[in-house]
């Protein structure tokens, strides 16, 4: 996949059917060039929400009960919700126009793909660590020189 700043340096690509002719990518995929500083603002504003947005959901959902189930849900359904965005935006802007079923499916079918390899991946990373006796998931730390009742461990969920 070409970035965007790649693709404004790249004047003109590979030959069509004729020699003579040269096919310009930037306008193919893209559109005008004066357009430049729009796609690059939406591109990074896009990046900035739709990659801040489970993070912020996460942090401050479920304060008081600290269900971590409810927790996940709440970040796999907006994590659900921006893919579809995206996706929907994606299929939008493309020329010639795709379907925007067929392309919302293709990339929640990749959200979920990854989404369970990271959870295994995060879970075998978990076991790792408690066997090695570096991290433990259910017990409280003590600091006996700093107080002598139990806290909550540094990466519990607030």
């Amino acid at each position: 996949m070409i970035n965007l700043w790649e693709l404004k340096k790249y004047q003109s690509g590979g030959a069509s059917n004729q020699e003579t002719e040269r096919v310009d990518w930037y306008q193919e995929l893209l559109g005008r060039r004066q357009n430049f500083l729009f796609y690059a603002a939406a591109a990074v504003l896009s990046f900035l929400v739709v990659g801040l947005l489970p993070p912020v959901i996460y942090g401050f959902s479920f304060q008081r009960s600290d269900d971590r189930d409810l927790k996940l849900v709440a970040v796999a359904a907006t994590s659900l919700l921006c893919i579809i965005l995206l996706s929907i935006g994606k299929a939008y802007v493309q020329r010639p126009p795709k379907s925007y079923i067929t392309t919302a499916v293709y990339y929640v079918m990749i959200e979920f793909g990854v989404s369970a390899v990271s959870f295994a991946v995060g879970n075998l990373i978990m076991k790792l660590l408690e066997k090695l006796r570096l991290c433990q998931s259910n017990s409280l730390v003590t600091l006996p020189l700093l107080k002598t009742e139990p806290v909550k461990p540094l990466w519990a969920s607030y």
